[in-house]
């Protein structure tokens, strides 16, 4: 027999908080104190826990909350659908305004100004015809030139067949 005894009564009624007058009363003693006590008569004493084990709650398995990124996916991409659907028409409208903000400032520019205006001035144009046949081709090399970017630009490139 030992000379120890563990009152069961005083370890529930110290281990647990209390209601009080004012509210809620803090146990006197700590769940890490009371494991820390459980240990030591366990271990150093040789004693039998006077108080039953505490079930342990299993939580149940819940699905994966993913990253934000993966569960706004199939809406962002439904949103870039759309967006690309209706490229060409905002693109279009964009042009459009883009032009006649031009044709506005260049109208008011001048016109407003100088009665009877003329764009390319009164006088005719006195370069010699091989000039003015130097000047239509660069113009259609540079027409040509712009046509070849935008095909490239909107062309796919050619895959390349990796040979070993």
């Amino acid at each position: 027999m030992s000379k120890y005894i563990i009152n069961a009564e005083a370890l529930i009624k110290y281990s647990n908080p209390t209601k009080g007058t004012n509210g809620w009363i803090q146990p006197k003693l700590s769940t890490r104190q009371i494991e820390v006590f459980k240990k030591h008569v366990t271990r150093n004493l040789k004693l039998e826990w006077p108080l039953p084990e505490r079930e342990k709650k299993l939580n149940p398995e819940r699905t994966s909350k993913l990253t934000g990124w993966e569960r706004n996916l199939v809406p962002r991409q439904k949103k870039i659908q759309e967006s690309i659907a209706n490229m060409p028409k905002l693109i279009a409208e964009k042009l459009k305004a883009s032009i006649e903000k031009k044709k506005k400032e260049s109208d008011n520019i001048f016109t407003s100004f100088i009665p009877n205006y003329l764009p390319l001035g009164p006088y005719g144009n006195n370069d010699s015809p091989k000039v003015m046949a130097l000047r239509k081709i660069a113009k259609k090399e540079k027409e040509l030139k712009k046509e070849k970017l935008i095909a490239l630009a909107s062309a796919k490139a050619p895959k390349k067949n990796k040979t070993k």
